[in-house]
């Protein structure tokens, strides 16, 4: 039997684009039902939910979401 390659690098080696699931804030993904607890490395795009209510991407470590800066455009 070969080894099992997850969905989800079939899914990036195929070239398919991945969309993370988005939220407003942080606020709005727990009324919803997506806590860091729940979904423990789990990434989401907040629309508003950086520092001065920019876009940002947030990755669960199992107690919290943990904020990453979208930066300057790539060139």
């Amino acid at each position: 039997m070969g080894k099992l390659i997850p969905r989800s690098f079939e899914r990036i080696r195929s070239g398919e684009q991945i969309v993370p699931p988005t939220f407003a804030n942080v606020a709005a993904a727990v009324a919803a039902g997506v806590t860091a607890a729940k979904y423990p490395k789990r990434t989401i795009y907040l629309t508003a939910g950086g520092t001065g209510a920019v876009p940002c991407l947030a990755i669960s470590d199992g107690a919290n979401w943990r904020q990453i800066a979208i930066g300057i455009n790539a060139i």
